[in-house]
């Protein structure tokens, strides 16, 4: 997809911009449809590796007006087909004319058709949706970025965040995450430890083909650190290589990990609220000596001043 130029940040378009925009992409090379009310859904045909991708509206007109959803860079990059499902809302993706566009797609063999299949999704939602629809094609690898398993009350008791979503069916077609992925050839569930809620949805995800990466200290929103730098691009490489595993994944980060302002801030906010000064002011002094950052400057002028005054 050589003509097509990549995204770039601009003012935030209105919904009908952005409609149109997806629609013009739609029609040149693929689809742009409307699944049910509030869904879309976006298709882009090019090789014989296809990267399913669920994401939010929302989300990527936030990004300016040229954005795209999540994985489209795979499309100019590596020439991957691409179909992205796209919510208008928090909709948890649990939708019957959802469940009905993917069976029409195996019934019509549309997975089959590929020689490789990937699915992936980023954050409790989107994540959840990738694992989910998985099933419609079995042997896909899957990405699920802090997935939620489920949000059904008995399964998920622990989950209070999304209230708004309990009364949705989790129980039926493509439902339970964790179950619908016994059919993938492998799926990697990437999260961070810390995030004790985060965690404890990955936990539920089990089996010979899931692999449990965990990226500490990284908070809730894994993309928004990965995406930067061609980080998230090389991560996803890997994946369409068959070289993922979490050694790898460690290699791909080690320089965001060592030099991403707002990793190293979470990093020092966490030692600060464990109390002390000799960790805080270390990662501070190295924030500062990486990035340049200010504001871990300030910080070392105020634990210089806190050990001055308790001395």
């Amino acid at each position: 997809m050589n003509d097509m130029q990549m995204p770039t940040q601009g003012d935030r378009p209105t919904h009908s911009d952005w409609l149109a925009r997806m629609d013009q992409i739609g029609n040149m090379h693929g689809f742009f449809d409307r699944v049910g009310a509030h869904h879309r859904a976006l298709y882009v045909q090019e090789s014989d590796t296809l990267l399913v991708t669920f994401d939010e509206v929302g989300r990527v007109m936030k990004q300016g007006r040229d954005a795209l959803p999540i994985g489209f860079d795979a499309v100019s990059k590596r020439e991957w087909s691409y179909l992205s499902l796209m919510a208008e809302g928090d909709t948890w993706f649990r939708d019957a004319a959802l469940y009905r566009f993917f069976d029409r797609l195996v019934q019509e063999g549309f997975f089959k058709s590929f020689d490789k299949v990937l699915f992936l999704g980023a954050g409790p939602m989107c994540g959840y949706a990738a694992a989910a629809f998985s099933a419609a094609s079995p042997g896909a690898t899957v990405v699920a970025l802090s997935p939620a398993a489920t949000l059904n009350r008995e399964a998920a008791p622990y989950e209070l965040r999304f209230r708004k979503a309990w009364r949705k069916d989790f129980t039926s077609h493509y439902g339970f995450a964790p179950v619908m992925l016994e059919t993938a050839q492998s799926a990697f569930i990437v999260y961070d430890p810390l995030e004790l809620l985060d965690a404890a949805h990955a936990a539920q995800f089990r089996g010979d083909n899931i692999t449990r990466i965990r990226f500490r200290g990284a908070g809730r929103n894994l993309l928004r650190l990965l995406e930067p730098n061609s980080t998230f691009d090389r991560f996803m490489k890997a994946v369409g290589n068959g070289r993922m595993s979490p050694l790898c994944f460690a290699q791909i980060t080690r320089q965001l990990r060592q030099t991403n302002p707002d990793y190293l801030k979470g990093l020092l906010k966490r030692a600060e609220e464990r109390g002390g000064t000799t960790l805080p002011y270390i990662l501070a002094k190295h924030g500062l000596a990486a990035t340049g950052d200010v504001d871990f400057a300030r910080s070392m002028l105020s634990i210089e001043a806190e050990r001055a005054g308790s001395a």
